[in-house]
């Protein structure tokens, strides 16, 4: 069972072993950790835990009722029911994948909610404030954001690793996650796709380092962001990174304003209306909003964006009417909660919502089934520069 490092691996061996024995009925597991055994042995309301070496307990991980939880160690073939946590590192359990009826589950990184609650059990003394700002470095890795907020070693690790890591090594880590250096995982995490846990990606940690990334990059950093949204058309593992790093090309080209083909879309035509005219935008002061219902304070032409880089729906919105939502590819659905309460802080009905999209996809992108009608859907052009 792969994850991000940092996730809580180890605790969730304690999650496991707590269900398996008052869910499941189990009375034997072997935790086994580094050099370390632990034999858990239960009858009734009594419990027997004894401590070895990793040649210890070779009777009871022969027995098929036991469960052998093995925690970033080698786990070999034997009777027991077992579990291997590890790093995304393939080295450290392709063995293990060739045993009999092994199977791979990918552990996701953290919600918003349950950093919160983990922060309000387990870190009371930091504030909401200083866990939101770490989590827009470092992403939802309780490691650096909760247990580490304040280790000034551990939080100079991110920038230590920023520091050496370049644009091919940002895309190596994406299309080879299993050989990608331990380090890089602080930069690349690992997200799931759908519910089965077996499904995933490799993301961005965090707005804050695509922006790093992005800087070192310099000058050729259009180029290559082109070049990877291209490549992100034939090989969808790429996709999640060239989408965030072309938002931030977005916003900055809509903030800096300038004239931009726009395009309405409808159910049953998408050619440019007649007498459309390109939409002109001025250069744009920020508000970055914690809360979505502060736009409503605002005055027209100030491009707010969400502090948090997981908003729903949306990517942008301006006074009076304009919704921005970013994307490289075709859109099949959005999130109409997260629309609605967008829409709902605009002054002026109806309003919009503009689909920012690169070059290349301008012409063919289309209607998106489900968006109320009441709002306007227009696909708009940022071209590379």
């Amino acid at each position: 069972m792969p994850g991000t490092p940092g996730i809580g691996k180890s605790f969730f061996a304690v999650v496991l072993m707590s269900w398996l024995v008052k869910e499941q009925g189990v009375t034997t597991i072997v935790y086994e950790s580094q050099d370390k055994r632990y034999l858990f042995m239960s009858e009734g309301t009594d419990l027997n835990v004894e401590q070895g070496d990793k040649t210890d307990f070779g009777y009871e991980i022969e027995l098929p009722t036991t469960w052998w939880i093995v925690d970033m160690a080698t786990a070999t073939e034997r009777a027991a029911n077992t579990v291997l946590l590890a790093s995304p590192d393939r080295t450290r359990y392709k063995g293990f994948l060739k045993l009999q009826a092994a199977t791979t589950l990918s552990m996701p990184v953290w919600t918003d909610n349950e950093i919160e609650k983990c922060r309000l059990w387990q870190h009371p003394n930091l504030s909401a404030s200083t866990v939101q700002t770490l989590v827009s470095k470092w992403g939802n890795i309780p490691r650096y954001v909760l247990e580490k907020a304040s280790d000034p070693t551990a939080q100079s690790s991110l920038e230590d690793t920023l520091s050496t890591c370049r644009w091919d090594d940002i895309l190596w880590c994406i299309g080879e996650p299993d050989t990608a250096p331990y380090s890089s995982h602080k930069l690349v995490h690992l997200e799931l796709v759908g519910n089965s846990y077996t499904k995933k990606i490799m993301k961005l940690a965090s707005p804050y380092v695509a922006r790093e990334i992005e800087a070192k990059a310099g000058m050729h950093h259009t180029r290559l962001l082109q070049n990877l949204v291209q490549l992100s058309i034939g090989k969808p593992a790429y996709a999640a990174a060239a989408g965030l790093f072309f938002e931030m090309y977005a916003h900055r080209r809509l903030q800096a304003g300038g004239s931009f083909h726009v395009r309405k879309l409808n159910s049953f035509n998408t050619t440019q209306p007649k007498g459309s005219k390109p939409l002109a935008l001025q250069r744009c002061d920020i508000h970055e909003f914690h809360k979505v219902e502060e736009v409503a304070q605002q005055v027209n032409h100030v491009y707010c964006v969400p502090q948090a880089h997981n908003f729903l729906a949306v990517d942008a919105l301006m006074q009076p009417n304009i919704l921005f939502q970013m994307t490289i590819a075709q859109k099949s659905s959005i999130n109409l909660k997260g629309l609605h309460a967008a829409a709902r802080q605009l002054s002026k009905k109806p309003p919009r919502i503009y689909f920012v999209v690169p070059d290349h996809l301008y012409g063919a992108f289309h209607f998106v089934a489900g968006i109320p009608q009441e709002i306007e859907q227009w696909v708009l052009k940022v071209s590379w520069m």
